[in-house]
């Protein structure tokens, strides 16, 4: 009877590794809120936030049924808010690479006003390279419906489009003040 139960149960995940695994998730969802600076999340950010505490809460001390029903909860959200967050970093980094082409021609057109060192201009088109490339990532793992790496991606491009930015001494769009993840030099 033990040996057949534990075949039944053989090819199931354990609750450990499930709230592992949605934990990791969550991980990489807050994370990518410091790369992107998401403007239509609100409703999605709450609603994750509501089910991450009641499966905290729960797995803390619930009941085992009440710890399964919150996990599950949290994991049939995720796929969705993840999906929600990848379309709009996609829209984001889109737009900002879109910004840096046509601020780059602006600068090199008025050149006579404040002129682009070649250094600074070399080290802008590889920021902006980067950029193309790692949208280009993103959007292949998108079509996949790989909605993490895409957003990890996405995100990514975003900050390279900003150090392109940067690096011409532009000033980022709005609502992408503080975005740049600068390194401090020591």
């Amino acid at each position: 009877m033990f040996v057949f139960q534990g075949l039944l149960y053989a090819g199931s995940v354990s609750f450990r590794e499930k709230k592992k695994s949605i934990e990791r998730k969550i991980k990489i969802l807050e994370e990518s809120k410091k790369a992107i600076p998401f403007r239509k999340q609100d409703e999605n950010w709450s609603k994750l936030q509501n089910l991450k505490e009641r499966f905290q809460n729960f797995a803390r001390s619930g009941s085992p049924q009440e710890r399964e029903e919150s996990l599950l909860l949290l994991e049939r959200a995720v796929p969705q808010i993840t999906s929600d967050f990848a379309a709009e970093g996609k829209l984001s980094a889109k737009n900002l690479i879109v910004r840096y082409s046509e601020a780059y021609l602006q600068k090199k057109n008025h050149s006579d006003e404040t002129p682009i060192s070649a250094k600074d201009e070399e080290k802008s088109s590889n920021y902006f390279r980067m950029a193309k490339e790692e949208f280009n990532q993103a959007e292949k793992f998108d079509r996949d419906r790989n909605d993490f790496y895409a957003l990890v991606l996405y995100g990514r491009s975003i900050q390279y489009s900003l150090k392109a930015l940067d690096s011409l001494d532009l000033d980022p769009p709005k609502g992408y003040e503080g975005i740049l993840k600068k390194k401090i030099k020591s």
